[in-house]
């Protein structure tokens, strides 16, 4: 882990928008905090629904990245694979309709953790939060992606689903054909081996990318050259993506949800 986090340009906007949505997913389901410092780099915090094992939020610090990245291209349109319970969507959501934006389509399979849960969670929060330009789907990548597509050319997608191999790769190419000539697409989870491969894969296709040593590992991937540069000049920690194995990832999976589920034990315990 590193030992100091990069400067990285953020806005108060973005800043008091994570704030809101983090209040109001409290009031909603009363999720627990966890990776407080971080996962691979200093950063987080991310949340999860009590009880669950998955799905895991971005981190905090991952969204004042991507605050700052739609700040500045002020893209239209944008479609998520991987919704979990709605957390970076709401985000991205009120963060592009400040900036012009258009349309935001998620497309989540409900697998991960109490999906149904997941699902009415991040129904509930784009409500709260007033998302007026946000739209959840059910449904599974590849297969229903042009169903939920609506035939728009997007100007930013997120994937972000399933993490093992062969999915994310499976997903890049369920996605690219949407993608804007000079769109961006956006992973989550770099340091996990599927994530890395779908990146390989999309530079295989003519993608530039680069990746940003947020919390889990963020890379944006474009064909444009000059949205390209825009991005690598953007965050000063930007650096090539080069895979490589996390022998610890499983294990500190596992070790976030033992010791949440023993903190909120003992929390409970204490009450009574």
């Amino acid at each position: 882990m590193t030992s100091m986090l990069p400067r990285r340009p953020e806005s108060e906007q973005a800043r008091s928008l994570v704030r809101s949505i983090v209040v109001t997913l409290e009031s909603i389901a009363g999720p627990d905090q966890i990776w407080k410092r971080g996962v691979v780099h200093r950063g987080g915090p991310h949340y999860r629904l009590r009880g669950l094992i998955g799905p895991v939020s971005i981190g905090e610090d991952e969204c004042l990245m991507l605050g700052t990245l739609i700040g500045r291209f002020r893209p239209a349109h944008c479609f998520v694979i991987g919704n979990g319970f709605g957390l970076s969507s709401a985000f991205i959501a009120k963060m592009m309709e400040a900036n012009g934006g258009l349309s935001v389509t998620t497309l989540d399979s409900k697998v991960e953790g109490d999906g149904e849960r997941c699902f009415d969670t991040a129904e509930t929060l784009r409500v709260r939060m007033a998302c007026r330009i946000l739209r959840n789907e059910h449904g599974v990548s590849p297969h229903d992606v042009e169903r939920t597509a609506g035939g728009l050319s997007y100007d930013l997608i997120f994937i972000d689903g399933d993490h093992a191999h062969p999915q994310p790769t499976l997903d890049f190419h369920g996605v690219q054909h949407l993608l804007a000539p000079s769109g961006i697409l956006l992973w989550h989870d770099y340091w996990l081996a599927g994530v890395a491969e779908s990146v390989t894969e999309a530079r295989r296709n003519g993608y530039c990318c680069v990746k940003v040593n947020s919390s889990c590992e963020m890379v944006f991937g474009a064909r444009d050259d000059s949205v390209f540069r825009d991005i690598e000049a953007l965050f000063e920690d930007a650096v090539t993506p080069r895979p490589r194995r996390h022998p610890w990832a499983r294990f500190m999976l596992s070790r976030s949800f033992l010791w949440a589920t023993l903190s909120s034990h003992l929390k409970s315990r204490t009450r009574h």
